[in-house]
């Protein structure tokens, strides 16, 4: 019977690994999901009133070893503040235990992703020595700790680049609803079921919005909270101008008017600074592989020749 190459079976082994954890992260996600379906509401209320609160009385009986695992990767203090909330509302995490799910998973990927790798090497052997074997256990393990930091952070970013494609959209819509005569609570709810097929996240977070002021918020309370959870500085200036307009009696369909032509003004200047970017990054590819590649091509029938005309093999 062939023998398998060790090197082969580790790589076999780290993927099995990797699947395992994302399938058991999606499944956890999964269940959240279903079981704060029916608070989502709720908690979407507490972040306008008491933003520091995080409900424990609530906890599943399962919560015992959870307190444990994710004690160990939580931050020292402060970790139920509103800062600590906001960053996984601004990633799409609304749950109120979104914080202590996600450092029991970091706590869990630091413990098990190397003893794994370990017990890999362990049974595989490869001819590595114990320094590199512990070399790799050590990145394995930061590559667990800091995981989730990247993947929290990426999906932030998605997000954010997402909403902000869509804003200049929304308030182009909100200016033909506040000129055909709704007011702004009625428009901001009208416009974000129009916009729930073109810009899904946009039309989410806005009609959260119009369901805080439904439930007593205010609409000044519910604007800043979702300029606080989307973190765009085009809504930012959005939220204070609507604020002033409201303040000062002025008229919010000329205001939004204006508005939407200075988003519509920063879109097309990220696209330039976007499209700036390009030959810098082009340079990479181009003198590493592309490059490289041409002169093979252009070169290498001649150097045959001439080394076959000197006698070189």
């Amino acid at each position: 019977m062939p023998q398998l190459n060790p090197t082969l079976l580790l790589v076999l082994l780290c993927a099995l690994v990797f699947a395992a954890v994302v399938m058991a992260v999606f499944a956890l996600n999964r269940y959240w999901e279903q079981r704060q379906q029916q608070s989502r509401f709720k908690d979407l209320v507490g972040v306008a009133h008491t933003p520091t609160a995080l409900p424990t009385a609530a906890a599943p009986k399962a919560s015992r070893w959870m307190d444990s695992l994710y004690k160990l990767s939580l931050p020292a203090e402060g970790w139920g503040e509103s800062q600590i909330r906001l960053k996984f509302l601004r990633a799409g995490f609304r749950q109120s235990d979104a914080p202590r799910i996600y450092y029991v998973i970091k706590s869990l990927l630091v413990l098990v992703v190397p003893v794994l790798v370990w017990l890999g090497l362990w049974l595989f052997k490869p001819a590595w020595p114990s320094s590199q074997m512990a070399l790799v256990t050590l990145l394995t393990a930061a590559a667990g700790y800091y995981g989730p930091d990247v993947f929290l952070q990426w999906r932030t970013q998605t997000r954010r680049d997402t909403l902000q494609r869509g804003l200049p959209d929304l308030v182009d819509l909100l200016v033909v609803a506040l000129e055909s005569g709704m007011g702004l609570d009625s428009a901001i709810t009208r416009v974000s079921k129009e916009l729930a097929r073109s810009h899904a996240l946009l039309a989410e977070e806005f009609y959260l919005a119009g369901l805080e002021v439904r439930a007593g918020a205010g609409r000044m309370t519910a604007l800043k909270n979702l300029a606080l959870r989307m973190n765009l500085d085009d809504l930012n200036g959005l939220v204070t101008m609507l604020n002033q307009s409201e303040r000062f009696g002025t008229s919010l369909g000329e205001a939004l008017r204006v508005q939407s032509e200075v988003m519509r003004l920063k879109r097309g200047q990220r696209a330039e600074e976007i499209a700036a970017k390009i030959p810098v990054k082009m340079l990479f590819p181009l003198i590493f592989f592309i490059f490289p590649s041409i002169m093979v091509v252009l070169i290498g029938p001649g150097w045959m020749q001439i080394s076959a005309a000197f006698g070189f093999k």
